[in-house]
């Protein structure tokens, strides 16, 4: 719900709750790190962030994360549908997990739990079960990866299960859900049982397992036995699972498959089963399909796909086989055994790395590399984007005045969104490097970028058509640019601050160079039109000097300098004397006055990690919102100087933010390629 709506009761309900352990007498033998990681619990974490910033209580806090938009797109099956479900689907992005509707954009609930990115995801058959996998952490000894396992009804984890490091690669539940079957990057396998939380079952690789899958299962013995399939580098091996009483343990026996005589090479990416298990389907990063028959343990048949690999692979329930590729094409397939055809095709925005069956069974969804969730319908492949998101680190974002925002990334993305359902009105790719700063001219009519080569380029809103640009704007790239549009339109300019140390003023109507500052002797991070003056521009450097200049007698006015750290933002004051304000990697908010050389206030952020690199007042002055390294989104109350609002969304470093007109809501973006957008239930206040 909107902050522009009726406010919420209480806090966010996606918290998980801690772990507990079942096995009471063995938390004797574990080790001090793995007792801390069961007991890493966000909500408390965060209460006692609020403490230490005298923020309040964590449910009355006025910042509530509204929606997250954000997508793992590069991980194997990062996106999940839930059987049983009206729609619902799980999917990565940084180290937490968002279940979401595809009918209902504004339906969404965060998991959070894991300290790195989450790697791997697993669904059990009924849907009652979500397994996740992430990167090893560095915030403990032995760079272990634990995989965590959620119950979708309560929303919250329930056992933590730990054994791999490096890297989960592949999570699979079996079809009873009795078993869960976890791969690393260290090229071990393990088997856990879900019941106890134990692993029963564990094998080191010569290489990590690449691809592996559950078939038939059977009564052995008065207990249940599994058939597998396990490809590991350029060998497919059908395994059997099953109980050895005379041992008391569970055990994986392995038998290759039998290959032509003249060998075959592949490297597996994808895998799946016929509906009778009889066949297996095995993907290649050799762009072609390997047709095995699971029961007596032969190859069949390779058949040609697409270019650029089969990164994944789904069955139908018709028994027909869409092939997702590298390409970013998905290809229906139909036969069986040797004889094979091609049906239809369509092509999507990137590789194609997730295809899971929608619960209705006519329909499918689809996860690419670019950042996209796409759903298709099983018969024509007719395709929808579900949510669109950024696929590398969102390094600026602008906000107008007609409910759109535009946030430019790392790789030369520039989108346009709205706000009000999160999608994503229209995208432009460049080769120019990384979007470096953005600016909005004429009513919201216009879109200017700063590029990473140094160009500046001016687009329409949609991003269709170039209206101008300027080649070698800066060396080393455009770092920031401010447009002064509100005055008569022959005295419209833009500044521009560079990488170089350079602050350049072009007028605006034909782009002409005016004047040019260069007494900064590192980047520019920030240039600014004064808010009341316009004949007034500030500039803030990594030099740790921020200097103000005068248009008018084409002067520069003061000089400020700050001992140590480097200046990485600066906004502007409404109130008082229209300060100046600015964050650094020291962790300091100072406060400048253009009369005064000195800093008249300083403020401190007391976060373990102190490096701040954004902020930004909100339009009515009553709020200063800025964050930094520790993730944490911090609202300050300008005239008494106090913290009143915290806000954890992001998994990473957060780069950039934004306020809405209305100081409704806020809009930040991070390392972690997602965006957070905020309700603040005091803005808007007088």
């Amino acid at each position: 719900m909107s902050a522009r709506g009726q406010p919420k009761v209480g806090g966010v309900q996606t918290r998980p709750d801690l772990f507990e352990s079942a096995r009471g007498s063995e938390r004797n033998n574990e080790s001090k790190e793995d007792v801390e990681m069961d007991n890493l619990d966000p909500a408390t974490h965060d209460q006692e962030l609020h403490e230490l910033y005298g923020a309040g209580n964590l449910d009355e806090d006025p910042l509530q994360l509204e929606h997250m938009i954000g997508f793992n797109g590069d991980n194997h099956n990062a996106v999940m549908t839930l059987p049983n479900s009206d729609g619902n689907y799980v999917k990565s992005m940084g180290n937490l997990l968002s279940i979401e509707n595809l009918n209902d954009p504004h339906d969404q609930t965060i998991l959070r739990g894991h300290d790195m990115q989450v790697s791997a995801l697993a669904v059990s058959s009924c849907g009652s079960m979500v397994a996740s996998g992430q990167v090893g952490t560095r915030n403990f000894k032995g760079n272990a990866a634990p995989v965590f396992v959620w119950d979708m009804e309560l929303k919250k984890r329930i056992v933590a299960l730990r054994g791999l490091s490096i890297k989960v690669n592949l999570l699979e539940f079996s079809d009873d859900g009795k078993f869960l079957l976890g791969c690393g990057e260290d090229s071990l396998l393990y088997v856990w049982d879900l019941l106890s939380g134990e692993v029963v079952y564990g094998q080191r690789f010569d290489k990590p397992v690449s691809v592996v899958k559950w078939g038939a299962s059977y009564i052995d013995n008065r207990r249940t036995a599994y058939e597998l399939a396990v490809g590991s580098s350029s060998i497919m091996c059908k395994g059997y699972f099953c109980f050895d009483a005379s041992r008391v343990q569970w055990n994986l026996s392995l038998t290759p498959f039998a290959l032509p005589s003249g060998g075959l090479t592949r490297f597996f990416s994808s895998i799946e089963f016929s509906e009778d298990k009889r066949y297996l389907y095995v993907g290649s990063t050799g762009a072609d399909l390997l047709i095995f028959r699971h029961d007596i343990g032969v190859y069949r048949a390779m058949i040609p796909v697409g270019s650029n690999g089969v990164s994944s692979l789904l069955r139908l329930p018709n028994g027909d086989l869409l092939v997702g590729g590298g390409d970013g094409t998905i290809t229906t397939l139909r036969g069986e055994d040797l004889s094979w055809e091609a049906i239809e095709s369509v092509k999507l925005g990137g590789k194609v790395t997730s295809m899971t069956l929608a619960s209705n069974q006519t329909e499918f969804v689809a996860g690419i590399s670019s950042g996209e969730v796409v759903r298709c319908l099983s018969s024509g492949l007719s395709k929808q984007v579900v949510t669109s998101c950024h696929s590398s680190e969102i390094s600026s974002i602008v906000f107008g005045n007609s409910g759109t925002f535009v946030t430019g990334t790392s790789d030369g993305f520039v989108k346009v969104w709205d706000i009000t359902d999160y999608a994503c009105i229209s995208t432009r790719k460049e080769s120019s490097g990384a979007v470096l700063s953005l600016s909005l001219i004429k009513e919201d009519t216009a879109v200017v970028c700063g590029w990473g080569d140094g160009k500046i380029n001016c687009y329409d809103i949609e991003l269709e058509n170039q209206l101008w640009y300027i080649n070698q704007a800066h060396k080393l790239g455009t770092t920031s640019l401010a447009i002064c549009d509100n005055i008569e339109e022959r005295l419209q300019y833009m500044a521009s601050g560079g990488g170089d140390g350079a602050v350049r003023i072009w007028r605006l109507s034909n782009r002409e160079l005016l004047n040019q500052y260069s007494e900064h002797a590192k980047g520019i991070s920030k240039v600014l039109v004064d808010n009341v003056h316009s004949n007034l521009v500030h500039s803030a450097s990594l030099d740790c000097t921020v200097l103000s200049y005068n248009l008018k007698i084409s002067k520069r006015q003061i000089c400020h300098i700050i001992k140590g750290g480097h200046i990485t933002d600066m906004t502007q004051r409404w109130d008082s004397e229209n300060e100046l304000v600015t964050c650094d990697t020291n962790g300091r908010l100072l406060n400048w006055d253009i009369d005064v050389r000195e800093p008249v206030l300083a403020i401190k952020d007391a976060g373990h990690l102190p490096n701040l690199r954004t902020c930004a007042v909100s339009p009515t002055g009553n709020y200063l919102a800025f964050a930094g390294d520790d993730t944490m989104l911090k609202i300050l109350h300008v005239p008494t100087s106090q913290i009143v609002s915290l806000g954890r969304g992001h998994s990473g470093v957060i780069t950039c933010l934004a306020w809405t007109p209305d100081e409704k809501q806020i809009v930040t973006g991070g390392l972690d390629t997602c965006m957070c957008i905020w309700n603040f239930y005091l803005g808007g206040m007088s």
